[in-house]
């Protein structure tokens, strides 16, 4: 009887103990990072970043154009690096929709392409 007696207060307090949990960080060298272009579409929200390669440094033209009635928003003009490129895309006064996201290099030739939705 008097191991029981000495057992029991030790299987309470382990028993009552909450579960440790370690969280992993979320920062930059835990983050997935993925070529937008990889995918066939991509839902975005203003102001979300975005990655792009690029096989050649250069003048590129980004094209945000309407997916169904063809008309273009913007053509945007950057330098890519090779590599990996990240960039920022602001939304808030484009109409929600399908839009096709072009990159064209300087001779105006379409060289990525993918859909995104607002």
């Amino acid at each position: 009887m008097k191991k029981i007696f000495y057992i029991l207060p030790l299987l309470l307090v382990f028993g009552c103990t909450p579960d440790l949990m370690e969280v992993e960080p979320y920062g930059d060298d835990t983050e997935l990072h993925m070529d937008i272009f990889e995918v066939q579409n991509t839902i975005v929200s203003d102001g979300d970043e975005f990655i792009i390669n690029f096989n050649s440094n250069g003048e590129y033209t980004l094209s945000l154009i309407d997916d169904f009635t063809n008309i273009t928003y913007t053509n945007e003009k950057v330098n890519g690096k090779v590599g990996v490129n990240t960039l920022q895309i602001y939304t808030r006064a484009l109409p929600k929709g399908s839009y096709k996201f072009l990159v064209k290099d300087n001779q105006n030739k379409i060289i990525k392409q993918t859909i995104i939705k607002l």
